[in-house]
């Protein structure tokens, strides 16, 4: 693999990385050398600020640089212009449709609701650990 490898990065994973380390913040390195593209929609920045603000708020200032990183380095595409179904949880579908508009080969996520489909169409779903072992 090489820095041709498009992922889509779940939020409960960057918040992962800034706050617990160990794989995914190894992901969040790939990511900071250029290692992978990261492929991004407004849906989830919203999700991680949300999430970062009520729970860990002694980490905004690390979300504030994050999202800067963010916004500079990744690809953004915008939702809308198709719905897909797959997860029993909503806010999981939007993951799902930001790859695939984004045309990403792996979504990378925590999200039970999410590794359970295990894919979609073409879109590999793996845990941190796992991707690593590939990558």
């Amino acid at each position: 693999m090489n820095q041709h490898t498009v992922i889509v990065i779940d939020s409960n994973v960057w918040i992962s990385a800034l706050i617990f380390g160990g794989n995914p913040e190894k992901i969040l390195k790939l990511f900071i050398n250029n290692k992978v593209e990261v492929v991004m929609s407004e849906e989830i920045i919203t999700e991680l600020r949300r999430i970062i603000i009520n729970k860990f708020p002694l980490f905004v200032n690390s979300l504030n640089l994050l999202e800067a990183s963010l916004r500079k380095d990744t690809v953004f595409v915008q939702l809308g212009s198709i719905t897909i179904d797959a997860s029993r949880d909503v806010d999981d579908n939007r993951i799902i449709e930001t790859a695939y508009i984004g045309k990403a080969q792996y979504i990378i996520s925590g999200d039970k609701d999410l590794l359970v489909l295990k894919k979609y169409e073409d879109i590999k779903i793996l845990n941190p650990s796992d991707f690593l072992k590939i990558f």
